[in-house]
């Protein structure tokens, strides 16, 4: 009886360590690395398959950036990378305009907005403006939702616009591109953020469930402070 206790003991122990082993090799890996995205230099810039790869995670259809650039004057970079729970990543396009050009764009940035459906409901969330936060005018379409944050960025006196959308940027990123992220980067450690704004999701029910523009629920408060997807 004793010798089969030990055997059981035995296949317990090798079960639980096995287990381990493949907990650890997942978190020191990059499961994700085979979908991982790296972009550089305008003539690399689409947003549609950046939505196309990622969509399930954007939680945004990037309606910021624009679907044509038509300046030369322009640059452009990005990087996702999926993880075990969701997707790091980064997009920054810069274009300086001419004078027509930036008072077009201008007037597209202002515009924007969605509409999200739930059953037979609907709510129209517009674009927010906010001179406060950052080193220029901002257009602000996700502002910290889910750790994502999506905005343009206005110098006026460049007639420039940049463009960003940024998923859970950590210190390297806040540090690369200080000039363009919050002047108060204390908000980036922020860990429950479901109730910052997004242009493309609105709660139907005070705060129980969130409905994307797509018309999906993408989260559920479980009532002790965390939260389900």
């Amino acid at each position: 009886m004793r010798e089969q206790e030990r055997r059981q003991s035995k296949i317990i122990a090798i079960t639980a360590t096995f287990i381990c082993a493949l907990l650890l090799c997942s978190c020191g890996s990059d499961p994700g690395s085979s979908d991982s995205y790296h972009a550089e230099g305008i003539e690399n810039y689409n947003k549609d398959v950046i939505i196309e790869k990622y969509a399930g995670d954007l939680d945004s259809d990037l309606s910021v950036f624009p679907d044509e650039i038509l300046t030369d004057k322009t640059e452009y970079s990005a990087d996702f990378k999926p993880n075990l729970f969701d997707t790091d990543g980064r997009m920054i396009l810069a274009c300086a305009y001419g004078d027509e050009q930036f008072s077009d764009e201008i007037g597209r940035l202002k515009a924007l907005s969605k509409t999200i459906e739930y059953d037979e409901e609907q709510y129209t969330n517009n674009v927010l403006y906010d001179e406060e936060s950052y080193n220029y005018p901002a257009y602000i379409t996700i502002d910290g939702f889910g750790n994502t944050y999506e905005y343009a960025l206005i110098d006026q006196s460049n007639n420039r616009v940049v463009y960003i959308y940024l998923a859970y940027p950590d210190d390297n990123v806040l540090k690369e591109y200080s000039e363009y992220v919050k002047k108060d980067m204390s908000v980036y450690k922020e860990e429950s953020t479901w109730d910052a704004f997004s242009m493309y999701n609105h709660s139907f029910d005070g705060g129980e469930s969130w409905v994307e523009f797509n018309n999906e629920v993408t989260m559920i408060a479980t009532g002790d402070g965390t939260e389900d997807e």
